[in-house]
C-alpha cells in the first residue's frame, strides 16, 4: 500500500503534503496520516470493491511511505488503485490486454516510425484504453516485461495503418513507466494511472482529457533517494 495522492469529486488531483524538499511538513503527514491504521477500498477494475487494511506506515530516510496491508473480498491479480471513500466513484471501462493476433496491425503501425521513435518492436505490450469514450492505445515496453532494450511508454490511437501518438515518453534509457489502472468517477471522468521508475526514485503519473485532448493531469507521490 502507498498513498498516491488526493483527489476531488471534480476530478481535481492535488499532491501529498510529503517529499524531499518538504521534511517537516513530511514528518507532519507521518505523525497525522501515516502512523495511523487506514481502510480503502479498491475503485479500479482489478479486485473491484475489496476492502484494504493498512497497517502504520513508518517514513523512510527516502521519504517513502509505502507498508503492508491485508484486502478481503476480491482478488487482486496485478494492481490496484482504492480510495478511502467510493462514493464519487462508478464502473467504468478496464484497461484491456489486446492480444497477439489484434496486435498484429499495431507492431505494422508501430515500424513505420523506426528508427525514428522505437529501436524495435520487439517485446512491446499493448493494451486497449477508453477514456470519457475515447478509443486509445497504451504501448508499453519496461524492464518487468523481460528486456534489456529502450523503455517505451506510449499513448495514441491507430487508424488507416497509421499510429497517431498522443504521448511518448522521451526518455527511454533509465526511466520505465507502466501501467497500473484506469478509475472513473461519477461525473464522467476517467483517469490512466501509471507508476514510474528510474535507478534513484519512483512517482506516479495520471492522464486524462481536458477539452478533449489527452494530457498529464498529475506527477507526484513516490520516492527519492
Amino acid at each position: 500500500m502507498e498513498p498516491l495522492a488526493q483527489l476531488t469529486a471534480d476530478g481535481e488531483w492535488k499532491s501529498l503534503p510529503c517529499d524531499s524538499s518538504r521534511p517537516e511538513t513530511c514528518r507532519k503527514f507521518a505523525r497525522g496520516y501515516l502512523n495511523k491504521r487506514h481502510t480503502y477500498t479498491v475503485i479500479s477494475a482489478d479486485g473491484h470493491g475489496a476492502t484494504i487494511n493498512a497497517a502504520p506506515t513508518a517514513l523512510s530516510e527516502c521519504y517513502d511511505y509505502g507498508g503492508p496491508g491485508t484486502y478481503s473480498g476480491a482478488a487482486i491479480v496485478t494492481s490496484a488503485i482504492a480510495a478511502n471513500s467510493v462514493d464519487f466513484f462508478g464502473d467504468g471501462p478496464p484497461l484491456q490486454r489486446i492480444g497477439q493476433e489484434e496486435a498484429a496491425s499495431i507492431r505494422t503501425a508501430l515500424a513505420k516510425l523506426v528508427p525514428k521513435r522505437l529501436d524495435s518492436t520487439e517485446k512491446l505490450k499493448f493494451f486497449a484504453l477508453r477514456l470519457e469514450g475515447q478509443n486509445m492505445i497504451v504501448v508499453q515496453r519496461a524492464f518487468r516485461d523481460g528486456t534489456s532494450a529502450a523503455f517505451i511508454f506510449a499513448i495514441g490511437t491507430l487508424g488507416q495503418g497509421r499510429f497517431h501518438i498522443l504521448r511518448w515518453k522521451q526518455n527511454t534509457e533509465d526511466e520505465q513507466e507502466r501501467v497500473l489502472a484506469t478509475i472513473h468517477l461519477k461525473s464522467g471522468r476517467d483517469f490512466l494511472i501509471t507508476v514510474v521508475n528510474d535507478p534513484e526514485s519512483h512517482l506516479f503519473r495520471v492522464y486524462g482529457l481536458r477539452n478533449g485532448r489527452l494530457v498529464m493531469v498529475y506527477s507526484g507521490g513516490g520516492s527519492s533517494c
